[in-house]
C-alpha cells in the first residue's frame, strides 16, 4: 500500500470514529463525563488501524498491536467505570490500579530488551569536517550499547543493528536516534549498538536510555561532560584516563550504576538514591560531609565530579585500569 493510501485509510478511520463515538454518545443517552472514554477507546483504534496498514507482519508485527489493545481495554475499563457497570469511579480506579500497570510496563521494557530478534545492521561514519569540539546525544530505548574511540578523523562512527537514524545540527553536533521504520526496539526486532566516539575533540556526551545495558568504555575521549539519563538498566561506566576536569551528572530509575575511575584520576562523589545500595571504594575515595572526595580533588589534573540521582537501584565507584 503506498503512502498516500495508508495516509486516507488512516484519516478516513479518524474521522469515522469521531462520528461514531458522537453517534454512539446520542443513541445511548450519556453525558459527557460518562462519554469522554470513548475518545481513549478511538485513539487505540486509531493506532490499529495505523499500524496494521503498515503491513506489519510475523511475531514482531503481532506484538506492535500490543500498545493499540492496551489503550482500547483502558478506554473500555474507563467507560463501565464512568457508567456506573463498576463499582469503583474512574479516579479510584486509576488509583488502585496504577501500581500494578507499572510493573507491567516494567516487566514489558525488562523481557523486551532480552528478546533476541534480528534486525537490520547499518554502517555509519559521521567525518569531523570543520569542528573543534563535539556535543553527542544518544536516545536509545532498549537494547545493547556499547561504546569505543572512533577511528581518527571521525566524530562518530559504528555498527548499529536494529537501525539508526541521526541529524547533525551543525559542526561537531549530532543525535542519533534508533530507526522505528519498520517496529519498536523491543520485541519488533533487536537492536545492539556499537558507537564510536571521537577521540580527538573535547566531548560533551548525553545518554538517554531506557531498558538497556550499557558498556560506555570512554577511558580515551577528552570528556567534558557526561549526563546519563536511564530507566531499568544496567550501565557501566569507565571513565577518561587524562581528560582534565570531566563533570558526570546521573540520573536513574530501577538502575545498576557502576562507574570506574582509573588510578591517578581524582574524584568527588554524591550520591541521592532513594531506595537503594551504594558501594565507593572508601580507600581511594575517603567519606565527607557531603558525598565522597579524593585527598588530592581539589589539585588534581585530571579528576571527575560524579552527581547520581535516582529511584531504586544500586550504585558502584571502583577503581579502573
Amino acid at each position: 500500500m503506498t503512502p498516500a493510501r495508508r495516509g486516507s485509510l488512516t484519516a478516513a478511520t479518524w474521522l469515522i470514529g469521531l462520528g461514531l463515538v458522537f453517534l454512539i454518545r446520542e443513541a445511548a443517552g450519556l453525558s459527557w463525563s460518562e462519554a469522554w472514554p470513548l475518545f481513549v477507546i478511538l485513539a487505540g483504534a486509531g493506532a490499529f488501524v495505523s499500524t496494521a496498514v503498515h503491513g506489519n507482519i510475523g511475531v514482531g508485527g503481532v506484538w506492535a498491536f500490543t500498545w493499540p489493545v492496551a489503550w482500547v481495554v483502558v478506554g473500555a475499563l474507563l467507560l463501565l467505570s464512568t457508567t456506573g457497570n463498576l463499582a469503583s469511579g474512574p479516579g479510584e480506579l486509576v488509583a488502585e490500579w496504577w501500581p500494578l500497570a507499572l510493573v507491567v510496563l516494567g516487566v514489558w521494557f525488562l523481557v523486551g530488551a532480552i528478546v533476541p530478534r534480528s534486525g537490520p545492521s547499518e554502517a555509519l561514519v559521521l567525518p569531523i569536517g570543520t569542528a573543534t569540539e563535539a556535543n553527542v546525544r544518544i536516545q536509545y530505548g532498549a537494547g545493547e550499547l556499547t561504546t569505543h574511540p572512533a577511528a581518527i578523523g571521525h566524530l562518530v562512527d559504528g555498527q548499529f543493528v536494529g537501525g539508526v537514524s541521526h541529524r547533525q545540527d551543525g559542526p561537531g553536533r549530532v543525535e542519533l536516534r534508533q530507526d522505528t521504520t519498520n517496529g519498536l526496539p523491543w520485541f519488533d526486532r533487536r537492536f545492539a549498538w556499537d558507537v564510536g566516539l571521537t577521540a580527538e575533540l573535547p566531548l560533551d556526551l548525553r545518554v538517554d536510555g531506557g531498558a538497556t545495558r550499557m558498556v560506555l568504555d570512554l577511558r580515551e575521549l577528552k570528556l567534558r561532560n557526561l549526563e546519563l539519563h536511564t530507566g531499568a538498566s544496567a550501565t557501566r561506566v569507565l571513565l577518561p584516563q587524562a581528560a582534565g576536569a570531566t563533570a558526570v551528572r546521573a540520573e536513574s530509575g530501577a538502575a545498576e550504576l557502576a562507574f570506574e575511575v582509573p588510578v591517578g584520576v581524582a574524584a568527588r562523589i554524591r550520591s541521592r538514591m532513594v531506595l537503594g545500595s551504594t558501594q565507593i571504594d572508601q580507600g581511594r575515595f575517603p567519606p565527607t560531609a557531603l558525598g565522597y572526595e579524593s585527598v588530592d580533588y581539589a589539585s588534581a589534573q585530571n579528576r571527575v565530579d560524579i552527581d547520581v540521582q535516582g529511584g531504586v537501584g544500586s550504585l558502584r565507584v571502583i577503581s579502573g585500569t
